[in-house]
């Protein structure tokens, strides 16, 4: 059985608006976690990716996913993706 997180009402009500989530960069769209992983979706230019840690996107390395929020590895530095509206 998986976990099952509620999506923050500012993102469910973005998700039905024409270009309310940011564009031209990483936007975290949804996580999630199964009793032996993890997964995320992000969404870049236009396209969706599903990911697990170790995975490249965007020039960086997914390095762990939680519940709601994914850190990304670039170069010697951390970067934390949220949901929108979280």
């Amino acid at each position: 059985m998986t976990d099952q997180t509620e999506t923050p009402a500012a993102t469910l009500a973005a998700a039905t608006q024409p270009s309310a989530l940011p564009t031209g960069r990483l936007t975290l769209l949804g996580t999630m976690h199964g009793p032996d992983s993890a997964r995320a979706l992000l969404r870049l230019d236009g396209r969706v990716e599903t990911v697990t840690n170790g995975d490249s996107i965007d020039g960086a390395t997914v390095a762990a996913i939680g519940e709601g929020v994914v850190i990304l590895a670039r170069g010697n530095r951390a970067e934390r993706l949220a949901l929108p509206g979280a």
